[in-house]
């Protein structure tokens, strides 16, 4: 079995040189890294799915970078990435950002060095550094110009979650939910769709964010302090996520067990039927097999749609009132 110094005496360099040729890494140039190739090639060496990947200039490497992955909505798309990479004939590379621009942008240096025929990214910086990655790219629940993006239909959401309410009878629903940073999240549009529906129903609308975004609700019990003494006659509640809403009923039943209101989700994740919650639920896992068709068509020289946006739909529970 050939090895990196057999490489490396074929070629007549460094093993040193043959490992940054193979990691991506380091000023080589292209007459070496050509040299390297064809040696690897005529050796028959294939240490790793990067190497022969390398070999054949055709990676079936696939990248993903997520905020984060123990957050229901993250978790249940990662699995659907990874199931439609399997049945495609690829692997799937797996960061996750923590939501911070800098990690980010390495993440996508590394993956771009493991040569990575293509990265999904759902990016929540306001100054996404995807647009500067040269490779096929798909941005999912996130606009970026130049880049294809997948979402849900979020201001259909919006739209459906005020109907529940106010057909549930809310005079003064509240839309509670993380402070949206940048206009380029789609999400953005489910605060829309609910105020829009609302002020056109003549109903007036509170709205309470939670200043630095908070997705899994860590200091709820505090916000849901201030909400309630700012808009006391809050008789429903729209939670942008089931995350959200699931933490609202767990400390609402806690702290203001008079607040028995309407309460309705966003996601359709399963926090949301564990905790007999109304929601409106997004197609994840058709999100997340859709993002890996549209990458595989662009690392194969295909035209996608600059936006595909999936349709939403409501799921009724226990916590709405409104019954057909």
């Amino acid at each position: 079995m050939a090895t990196l110094k057999d490489i490396a005496q074929r070629v007549g360099v460094s093993v040193t040189t043959v490992s940054r040729v193979l990691n991506g890494k380091g000023s080589i140039s292209w007459e070496t890294k050509d040299k390297v190739f064809e040696a690897i090639e005529e050796l028959d060496y294939h240490p790793n799915e990067m190497a022969r990947s390398l070999v054949n200039r055709n990676s079936h490497l696939i990248g993903l970078i997520v905020p984060y992955i123990d957050h229901a909505f993250f978790s249940t798309l990662t699995a659907a990435v990874e199931d439609a990479c399997y049945n495609a004939g690829y692997k799937l590379l797996l960061c996750a950002s923590g939501g911070q621009g800098d990690r980010e942008r390495e993440q996508l240096t590394t993956l771009r060095s493991n040569n990575v025929a293509g990265v999904l990214v759902c990016s929540r910086q306001e100054s996404a550094p995807l647009e500067t990655v040269d490779m096929p790219k798909v941005s999912i629940e996130r606009t970026i110009e130049g880049v294809p993006s997948v979402s849900c239909d979020n201001y259909q959401g919006g739209v459906l979650a005020a109907q529940e309410l106010l057909a549930s009878g809310c005079k003064a629903p509240l839309l509670l939910g993380n402070r949206i940073i940048s206009m380029y999240l789609p999400a953005y549009l489910r605060y829309q769709g609910f105020l829009e529906t609302c002020q056109k129903a003549g109903v007036a609308c509170g709205e309470y964010y939670i200043d630095a975004e908070d997705l899994f609700g860590k200091d709820l019990e505090n916000d849901l302090q201030r909400a309630k003494e700012r808009f006391p006659e809050t008789d429903g509640i729209f939670a942008t996520s089931d995350i959200l809403a699931a933490r609202i009923q767990s400390a609402s039943q806690d702290l203001f067990p008079e607040w028995g209101v309407p309460l309705i989700g966003f996601d359709g994740v399963d926090v949301s039927e564990y905790c007999n919650i109304s929601t409106v639920a997004q197609p994840v896992c058709e999100m997340g097999q859709l993002a890996v068709k549209l990458l595989i068509d662009r690392i194969n020289g295909e035209e996608v749609p600059e936006s595909s946006i999936l349709p939403v739909s409501f799921i009724r529970r226990g916590s709405s009132g409104y019954m057909e």
